[in-house]
């Protein structure tokens, strides 16, 4: 009988480490892992750090609008949701043409590809990022 709970009390252990685990795909707050892009793409150096560059660029423009929406948000209507999207594909839009000269089409397709990936890498998350 001891025997028997202790391999129930195991298999509850196994089985809740199971489900703390995150699911595949995109990280907490939709940043990627530079070192499974670097895989991923197969980028050089070079790109690499170029990637890395733009994107920290992007994160901090985007911290930044948002945080003057949020100064603004109490004096000012929240923003539509058809304004929102069209906000998000001009950004979108702007990575990837930053992006047009650092990476080769293959590359930004395969990009293009992982960002509408939704949580566990099942299809498009509802809209483009």
């Amino acid at each position: 009988m001891k025997r028997l709970n202790s391999v129930i009390a195991v298999l509850g252990l196994v089985a809740g480490a199971a489900v703390a685990q995150p699911p595949p795909g995109l990280p907490p707050g939709g940043r990627f892992d530079m070192d499974d892009l670097t895989i991923l793409l197969d980028l050089d150096a070079y790109q690499k750090g170029e990637l890395e560059r733009v994107l920290t660029e992007q994160r901090a423009a985007a911290r930044a609008a948002r945080e003057v929406a949020e100064e603004g948000a109490a004096n000012a209507e929240r923003p539509s949701r058809e304004e929102m999207l069209a906000r998000r594909e001009q950004n979108r839009a702007e990575l990837f043409g930053k992006l047009q000269n650092i990476l080769t089409e293959q590359q930004l397709t395969k990009l293009k590809i992982l960002m509408e990936a939704g949580p566990g890498g099942r299809g498009p998350r509802g809209g483009s990022l």
